[in-house]
Parts: structure tokens; sequence; C-alpha cells
């Protein structure tokens, strides 16, 4: 069993394995910066996590929280943290399930501040909404549609070298496209998508092999459904 080691920083218990995570010794960095939305408007108490060993998402089990605090009510934040030279050193800003999550990367194997401070300067989380979409056959059967969604993700990672960013290595609100069809063996199919808000969801179709239709939707409602009956 690997051993556990239990880090007190400022009120923040932090929890580490101590076998994987080597902190440089009498070494403390700074993350500080600015919180606000896409309205230019400050986010307060944002969660903001110093971390090391962190993948691109957050999926991975070798993630580990070295540093933790919380943005003010101007928005700003000021972090003290342990350090860990890493190639997977991350910032994380999670404002919670309202707004999309940024992700600050580099590797500190290469590349320390000379002031041991990570000014991350303004970051503007995107506000999210509900995109409900419902697909339903009136048509009856031996109809089918094959269709896809085009949407903007909840989710930005910027990758830096240095100072510079790597814009080849980052993942900023990128475009997904969902591919789906429906027929026989399932005619019908909903889902909810999180999507920033203002965005253009394409809806793009076609009903037993007619020729393509798209629509453009604007997500202009917290909560906006979308209907489509074939």
């Amino acid at each position: 069993m690997k051993q556990l080691l239990l880090l007190i920083l400022y009120g923040f218990t932090i929890t580490l394995v101590s076998c994987d995570v080597q902190l440089e010794p009498n070494v403390r960095i700074l993350a500080k910066g600015t919180v606000t939305d896409q309205d230019n408007l400050p986010i307060s108490n944002a969660k903001i996590s110093v971390q090391t060993r962190r993948s691109n998402y957050s999926f991975g089990e070798e993630q580990y929280v070295i540093g933790e605090g919380y943005s003010d009510n101007d928005g700003s934040f000021s972090i003290l943290s342990f350090y860990d030279k890493d190639m997977d050193f991350a910032i994380e800003i999670d404002a919670g399930e309202n707004y999309s999550t940024y992700v600050y990367k580099t590797n500190t194997l290469d590349f320390t501040p000379l002031d041991l401070t990570f000014n991350l300067e303004s970051i503007a989380l995107k506000r999210l909404a509900n995109f409900n979409f419902n697909m339903v056959r009136t048509s009856g059967d031996s109809n089918s549609i094959n269709y896809s969604i085009k949407y903007i993700e909840d989710f930005c990672l910027e990758y830096y070298e240095g100072m510079q960013l790597n814009a080849s290595q980052s993942m900023c609100y990128q475009e997904y496209i969902l591919n789906r069809s429906a027929n026989d063996d399932n005619p019908n199919y909903d889902t909810t998508l999180r999507v920033p808000f203002g965005e253009t969801v394409q809806f793009t179709y076609t009903i037993n092999d007619e020729p393509e239709i798209t629509e453009m939707i604007t997500i202009n409602q917290e909560n906006y459904d979308f209907t489509f009956s074939y």
C-alpha cells in the first residue's frame, strides 16, 4: 500500500502519495490572476488548484493537488503553493457547473519563473447552458435519419512553453462533432450537452438518404430545448 502524507498549507489539507511526488524542499510558488466571465464581470469563489502529474483532462489517477484557494469578490486570487518539478504541472480554475473550466499547463522540468510567480493575469470563463436535444420518429417504420451535432466544448487548456503559448498542444473551446443515426433499431434519441451560452450549435441531417440540411441554433437560454421529429 502506498504511503500517504498529509500536508497542511495555509488552512488547506493536501493529500499526496509521498513515493510518487517529490516536492522541491523549502520552495513555495505563487499562483495569481483574476477570474471573470465572458462579460468581464468578476467571478468570486472560483476554486484555484495547483496540480502536478495532471493529464490533459481530469481523469488521470496520478493527479495531485499541491496548493488550493479561491478567488475573492473582485475575482482576484493569490495562492501560495508547494512546488514540484514535473512535465505535467498545472493550475486549474473551476467556478462550478455554471462556467467552463480553465487549465494552465506547463513543463516545470524545463521552466521555472525567476520570481517563483505564475501570473495567469486575466482568465475569462464562459457561462454555460444546457442544450437539451430530443430526436423523435413520428413518420413510422422504415424511415431513418443520419445526423450530426457540432458544438463548442466547455473546456479550455492552454499549454505554455516558458512564457510562450504552444497552440498545437493547447485545447481551448474546441469544436466537437457528435455523429448519430436513428432507424428501426433505435428510432429515438435524447441527450443534454453543456455548451457556452451564446454560442451556435450546428445540426446537420439527412432523412432516408435525401440531400443534407443544416440548421444553426443559437443557445440564448440557460436551458435550451430542441426537439426534432422525422
